[in-house]
């Protein structure tokens, strides 16, 4: 069995996906021979099941990275907690994988999903942002012909003129519409593109973990979009790990928190947060552009802005030696 970070990438595919629902495959890991862990015989009852969203199309890669840290945290625990599984469910919508959650019906046990105080109250969240608030660090999906216009931005009132495509229901569309920004909202993750080429938007608003990958899959098939050089825009959107709140949604959420916890501390969280990430920092120039900053009004007092460990910065971050 493959052990490596690069496991996760190949399990979440629309193969893995499809393959395991005709013949019942799960990623089942045993303690036994994972990174030296000892044996896991003699822990009682059954493996932890953590079942995450699959993606969303063939072209939907956005959360490799985030079941990477989650695995990574789920093997660092296996002596304490025993063996788990981690299972690629349906595709859902974020507004779907909420309601599955909140209403235990074990459809889904995990998501990662942005923070809201509905969802603060109503769920269990693990408050460790997973990509290190990289996602709040937006760049532009633009159609060529308008990178003059973007470059002659020098306010957010300027902004304040482009229409800005979201996907419906997402948390960022109530974001943005606070801060008086121009909202269209598509049905879909692959329409989201599509609404830009077709004019529907002049921004598909793309996080800097997700927007590279997005480009390069489409660049062919939609050759008029490019990603817009100047400017990145910031709101504060810590994404987290979330668990139903039920006894087991808690002790779900006890055993990723704890390896989450155990990883940075020994430094595996930045490791894998530099192998994934480091390319595309350095390929979007975000230390470079001009940063536009928004407010997030849906943030709460828990939010954990004093721990600067959890939270990237441009101007601060140094890649973790190789």
């Amino acid at each position: 069995m493959v052990t490596s970070h690069r496991y996760v990438r190949l399990t979440v595919t629309i193969w893995f996906r499809e393959t395991a629902r005709r013949h019942g495959w799960f990623v089942f890991v045993l303690a036994a021979g994972l990174w030296g862990l000892p044996s896991a015989r003699g822990f009682a009852g059954e493996p932890m099941r953590y079942l995450y969203n699959a993606p969303e199309s063939s072209l939907d890669k956005r959360y490799l990275y985030h079941w990477t840290i989650l695995k990574t945290a789920l093997e660092k625990t296996v002596p304490q907690y025993g063996p788990y599984e981690m299972v690629p469910a349906e595709a859902m919508t974020e507004k779907r994988q909420t309601f599955e959650l909140k209403n235990a019906t074990g459809k889904i046990s995990v998501m990662y999903l942005g923070t809201t105080p509905d969802m603060e109250r109503d769920l269990v969240p693990i408050r460790i942002p997973v990509d290190k608030n990289l996602g709040g660090y937006c760049v532009f999906l633009i159609r060529k012909e308008n990178q003059g216009r973007f470059g002659n931005v020098t306010s957010l009132d300027d902004l304040r003129k482009f229409k800005f495509g979201l996907g419906l229901g997402w948390i960022d569309v109530d974001i943005l519409r606070s801060n008086r920004f121009q909202v269209v909202t598509a049905s879909c993750y692959d329409c989201l593109f599509e609404m830009l080429e077709n004019r529907h938007s002049d921004i598909a608003l793309r996080a800097a973990v997700e927007v590279l990958d997005e480009y390069e899959e489409r660049k062919t098939a939609m050759p008029d979009l490019c990603i817009e050089t100047n400017i990145v825009f910031y709101y504060p959107m810590p994404m987290y790990f979330w668990f139903a709140k039920t006894d087991e949604g808690k002790r779900l959420a006890a055993r990723a928190e704890a390896g989450m916890r155990l990883m940075i501390v020994d430094g595996t969280y930045d490791k894998i947060f530099s192998e994934y990430q480091d390319y595309k920092i350095e390929k979007l120039k975000l230390k470079e552009r001009k940063i536009f900053r928004i407010e997030n009004p849906f943030l709460g007092p828990a939010t954990p802005f004093a721990d600067k460990r959890l939270w990237f910065d441009p101007e601060t971050y140094r890649p973790v030696s190789k």
